[in-house]
C-alpha cells in the first residue's frame, strides 16, 4: 500500500455511499433534505466544524501575538524583549505551527472527502433509488432529461451548502465575533466601527437573501427545462429530420435559452448590487479604522502594535466578507434550486408493494381479471367492470378499434398502473399483494416500438436474464435467427457482434433487427407468461412472417396475451377477445367469430376485401 493510499483510505472509509439502504427522502424544505443527507456523516461533519473555528481561533491568536511582538520590540528594543520572551515564544511556535497545518489538513481532508465527494455521491445514488421506484406516470409529466438534471442539481446545492454551514460560516463567524472582541482588547474605539460594518453587513444580507432564493429557483427551472428540451430534441432528431422542422425547433429552443438567460441575469443583478454594498461598507470600514488608529496613536491610546493588528484584521475582514457574500449568494440560489428539484426526489410513489407483499408463485400460468375498472387522472374511464378468465397455457388475442382498452389491460397485468376497483389474479394470487419485481420477471413483454438500452447488443439481450451463461446466451440468438446480422455489426468506436453498441433506443438497428433482439431477450427470460403488444404491426409482411415463426417457438408452453390491430397477426390464437370502450363485447374462437356479423367479423372485413371493396364502391 502506497504512503498516498494510507493517508487517505481512512478519510474514503468514513462515508460508503453505495453501501448506505435506501431511505424514502423527506418532503420538508432544503434544510430538512440537509439533515436527512448529513446524518449519515454526523462526526465527519461535526468535525469539520469545529476544526474550521479552531483554525481561525488560530489565525486571530496570530494576530494578537505580532501585535504584543510589534509593541515589546519597539518600546524595549528587540533583542531586550526576545531575551525577556524566549521560552514563551519558543512555546508558542512549538505548538501553532505543526498544529495549525495538522488542523488545515484534517479539515480539508474532511471536507473534500465526506462533503465533496461521498456525500453527493449518496444524494445522487439515493436520488436514483427514489426515481426508479416511481410509477410511469411519473415519467409521463417530465422531461428524462429534467429529472437526470435535478438530481445531479440537488447533490451539487447540497454540498454547497454543506460547504458554507460546517465549514466556510463557522470560519467566518468566529473570525467576526473573534476580530470585534480582540478590537475592543486593543482599544474599544476601534470596535465602534466594526460593530456598525457588522450592522450594515445584516442589513444587506436581509435584502439580498430573499431576492438570491426565489432567484435562484427561477434560474434552477429555467435552466432544468431547457436541459430538458433538448434533451427530447435530441431523442427525436429523426422526427424533426423527416418533417423539416428545424426552424420551428430552432425557435422554440431560442426562446427556451432566452428564458434562461433572463432568469440568470435577474440572478447576477442581485449578486451585483448586493457585492457593492459590501465593497461600500468595506472601504468606510478600513477608513474609520485607520483614521481612528492614526488618532489614536498620536493621542496615545493606541500602540504601534494595536495599528498593525486593527489593519490586519480589517483587511481580513473585508476580504473574506466579501467571499462569504458570495457563498451566500451561492447557497441561496442552492436553496431555489432544491426547492424546484426536490419534488423529483421526494414524490411518493402511487405504485408501491404492500406491507407484507409476497414473491409471486407462478404454477401454471392462470389469468383472472375480477371486475376491473380504471381511467386515468383526466377521469375518463377505460375499463368498466371487465371481467376475463384465462386458462393456463391459453393463448388469447386481444382486438378492438384504438382506445379500447387493449395495452391498458396489459399494463394493468404488469401493474404499471393499480386498478381502480376489482383485482387481477394470476393463480389465485392478487398482482397487488405480491411484490412488483416478482410479478414482471414472471411476464415477458414485447413491444411494436421496442426499447433498447444505448449500450452492447449482449447487454440488452442479457436484460432477460443476467445470471445466463454463454451458451444459454448464445441458443437464444440462434432460436431468434439474430445471429448472422449480430456478427456483421460494428460501432463507430470499432465494437463488433455482441459488444457492438447498438444506439439511443437502437436506432443503430432496423425495426426487424429490434425485435429479434427483443424475442431473444424474452427467450432468455422464458417467463411462463407472454405479453405480446402490437409486437409485429411495424413490420412488412414479409419480416412479420418471419418474426412470427420465432413467436410461435417463444409461445410454446405458456400463458399468451398478444395484442394486434392486424388480426392476421392473431388468427392462430386460442381465443380472441374483442374490446370496445372498455368492454367485452364479443369472444370466441377466431373462426366463430368470423361467421358472426360483430365488430371482429367487420374489422376483419375492413383488412381484407371488404375494405378494398367498399373504395371501389
Amino acid at each position: 500500500m502506497s504512503l498516498s493510499d494510507r493517508l487517505f483510505r481512512p478519510f474514503e472509509s468514513l462515508l460508503r455511499p453505495l453501501d448506505v439502504s435506501f431511505q424514502p427522502i423527506p418532503d420538508g424544505g432544503p434544510f430538512r433534505l440537509l439533515y436527512h443527507f448529513g446524518r449519515y456523516a454526523p462526526w465527519s461533519l461535526i468535525s469539520i466544524l469545529v476544526l474550521s473555528a479552531a483554525i481561525e481561533l488560530s489565525n486571530l491568536a496570530v494576530i494578537w501575538g505580532v501585535s504584543h511582538l510589534v509593541d515589546g520590540v519597539s518600546t524595549g528594543g528587540a533583542a531586550a524583549y526576545l531575551r525577556e520572551h524566549q521560552t514563551a515564544l519558543v512555546i508558542f511556535l512549538v505548538l501553532f505551527f505543526p498544529i495549525s497545518p495538522l488542523m488545515t489538513f484534517l479539515c480539508n481532508a474532511l471536507g473534500s472527502h465526506v462533503v465533496s465527494v461521498a456525500l453527493p455521491s449518496l444524494i445522487q445514488w439515493h436520488g436514483h433509488k427514489a426515481v426508479e421506484r416511481q410509477d410511469l406516470a411519473f415519467f409521463h409529466d417530465l422531461f428524462a432529461g429534467q429529472v437526470a438534471t435535478r438530481i445531479a442539481q440537488v447533490a451539487s446545492s447540497v454540498k454547497q451548502q454543506l460547504a458554507v454551514a460546517i465549514w466556510i460560516f463557522p470560519h467566518f463567524l468566529v473570525q467576526l465575533i473573534g476580530s470585534f472582541a480582540l478590537m475592543i482588547t486593543l482599544s474599544w474605539p476601534l470596535a465602534i466601527p466594526v460593530a456598525i460594518w457588522i450592522a450594515g453587513n445584516v442589513l444587506v444580507a436581509w435584502q439580498a437573501i430573499p431576492k438570491f432564493s426565489e432567484t435562484g429557483r427561477k434560474a434552477a427551472k429555467t435552466r432544468s427545462r431547457l436541459v430538458g428540451s433538448m434533451t427530447d430534441l435530441y431523442s427525436n432528431i429523426q422526427t424533426v429530420k423527416l418533417f423539416a422542422a428545424e426552424d420551428s425547433e430552432a425557435g422554440a429552443l431560442r426562446e427556451a435559452i432566452g428564458k434562461s438567460m433572463r432568469a440568470q441575469y435577474d440572478e447576477r443583478r442581485v449578486g451585483i448590487l448586493s457585492d457593492m454594498g459590501v465593497i461600500t461598507l468595506n472601504v468606510l470600514l478600513f477608513l474609520a479604522v485607520f483614521g481612528i488608529s492614526v488618532w489614536g496613536m498620536v493621542e496615545n491610546f493606541v500602540s504601534i502594535g494595536e495599528f498593525v493588528a486593527a489593519i490586519t484584521l480589517t483587511q481580513r475582514l473585508s476580504a473574506n466578507s466579501r467571499g462569504f457574500l458570495n457563498m451566500g449568494q451561492q447557497v441561496f440560489e442552492a436553496v431555489g434550486t432544491i426547492r424546484d428539484a426536490m419534488p423529483v426526489m421526494t414524490n411518493a410513489p402511487k405504485v408501491v408493494d404492500a406491507p407484507h407483499a409476497r414473491p409471486l408463485a407462478v404454477s401454471d400460468g392462470e389469468i383472472r381479471f375480477e371486475k376491473v375498472r380504471f381511467g386515468y387522472r383526466d377521469g375518463s374511464p377505460v375499463l368498466q367492470d371487465l371481467s376475463l378468465d384465462i386458462r393456463p397455457h391459453e393463448k388469447v388475442g386481444l382486438v378492438g378499434l384504438s382506445g379500447a382498452g387493449k395495452t391498458t389491460l396489459a399494463s394493468l397485468l404488469l401493474r404499471l398502473f393499480d386498478v381502480d376497483g376489482g383485482r387481477i389474479l394470476i393463480d389465485g394470487q392478487d398482482v397487488a399483494q405480491v411484490t412488483q419485481s416478482s410479478l414482471r420477471q414472471s411476464i415477458g413483454f414485447i413491444t411494436q416500438d421496442v426499447s433498447l438500452l444505448h449500450r452492447s447488443i449482449g447487454d440488452n439481450i442479457l436484460y432477460g436474464r443476467p445470471e445466463a451463461s454463454e451458451a444459454e446466451v448464445i441458443a437464444a440468438i440462434e432460436a431468434a435467427s439474430a445471429a448472422e446480422f449480430i456478427a456483421d455489426l460494428k460501432d463507430g468506436d470499432g465494437r463488433t457482434g455482441r459488444e457492438a453498441f447498438v444506439g439511443d433506443r437502437g436506432v443503430r438497428l432496423s425495426g426487424g433487427q429490434r425485435q429479434r433482439v427483443a424475442i431473444a431477450r424474452a427467450l432468455l427470460k422464458d417467463a411462463p407468461i407472454l405479453v405480446l403488444d402490437e409486437a409485429t404491426s411495424a413490420l412488412d409482411s414479409e419480416a412479420e412472417a418471419t418474426i412470427q415463426e420465432k413467436l410461435d417457438l417463444l409461445m410454446q408452453g405458456k400463458t399468451v396475451i398478444a395484442i394486434a390491430h392486424r388480426l392476421s397477426t392473431i388468427a392462430r390464437m386460442d381465443r380472441i377477445i374483442v374490446l370496445d370502450k372498455g368492454q367485452i363485447v364479443e369472444q370466441g374462437r377466431p373462426d366463430d367469430l368470423l361467421q358472426s356479423d360483430g365488430l371482429y367479423s367487420r374489422l376483419w372485413a375492413r383488412q381484407t376485401g371488404g375494405y378494398i371493396a367498399s373504395l371501389a364502391d
